[in-house]
């Protein structure tokens, strides 16, 4: 009787080796992701680069004043002592104090519903005051997470001029089949989708564009609800956006993975790596 039972205390314990290895072995769920919006800045057409992003507080869009101003050709002075910064553009002089809703332009005060921020050492301040301040319009951009300026003549300095990897048309294209394939999930499962097909996109098995991957057909339909009539004139809504700008500025949370099922795949060809809100992804 005594050996049985240290028997089975020895198997039990194999038991238990034996399920935490295989527990490290395969990958783990991801974790929850912190929504991150990219929000792009255009004039006149042109994408300008940042070092801070914007952000949308009390519904206004922030940004960088410096960026902002140099790239409609205005330059852009610091006064650390006064916590002040001068813009200055042929003979318009701005002015502005952090911490505050005062805005003095030639003289003449102004004030914003909002005050002047400070963001990793940069002075943020809501997108139309300042372009309406150097006599430029503003419109956003819904589909793409994008605020455009737009100002008659303005060139905006090659130094301005930000190279982006990806175009508004791929940003559309994610974000609906993100809304088609995804459903209801989580922002986790959004980005992994998202994640799938730029893997496919950088992987030679696939077309070498966000659409081509889409609507490729070499095999077979690799997303039948692409193949909709109304697929192509879908408005993504906009967390499918916010997941697949998250994807395209670099956010992966499945690795290699290129496919995906809301069922385990009965195939041996392919690799299971996680499982996310009931999809299953594999490399």
């Amino acid at each position: 009787m005594e050996n049985r039972r240290k028997n089975i205390i020895i198997v039990v314990s194999l038991l238990i080796m034996a399920l935490s290895l295989v527990s490290f072995s395969l990958p783990l769920t991801a974790n929850a992701l912190t929504e991150k919006i990219f929000i792009s800045i255009k004039i006149n057409g042109q994408l300008i680069g940042m070092d801070t992003l914007p952000y949308v507080k009390n519904d206004r869009t922030f940004v960088p004043v410096r960026f902002v101003s140099e790239a409609l050709n205005a330059t852009v002075a610091w006064d650390s002592e006064e916590k002040k910064v001068t813009i200055s553009q042929d003979d318009k002089t701005i002015e502005m104090w952090l911490d505050s809703n005062r805005i003095i332009t030639n003289g003449q005060e102004q004030l914003m519903d909002v005050s002047v921020e400070c963001l990793d050492n940069r002075i943020m301040i809501p997108v139309k005051f300042i372009t309406e301040a150097l006599g430029a319009t503003v419109e956003w951009d819904g589909l793409t997470y994008t605020a455009l300026i737009k100002k008659e003549d303005a060139v905006v300095p090659v130094a301005s001029i930000l190279n982006r990897s990806y175009s508004d048309e791929d940003i559309i294209w994610l974000a609906r089949i993100i809304h088609v394939e995804a459903g209801s999930v989580s922002l986790d499962g959004k980005v992994a989708i998202a994640n799938s097909v730029l893997n496919r996109k950088d992987s030679v098995l696939f077309p070498n564009s966000v659409f081509d991957v889409i609507f490729d057909k070499a095999y077979c339909t690799q997303f039948p609800p692409a193949h909709k009539p109304s697929f192509k004139e879908l408005i993504p809504p906009s967390d499918c956006v916010i997941a697949a700008k998250m994807a395209l500025e670099g956010i992966n949370i499945v690795d290699k993975c290129m496919y995906f099922n809301n069922r385990p795949f009965s195939s041996s060809a392919r690799v299971f790596y996680t499982k996310i809100d009931g999809i299953y992804f594999y490399r």
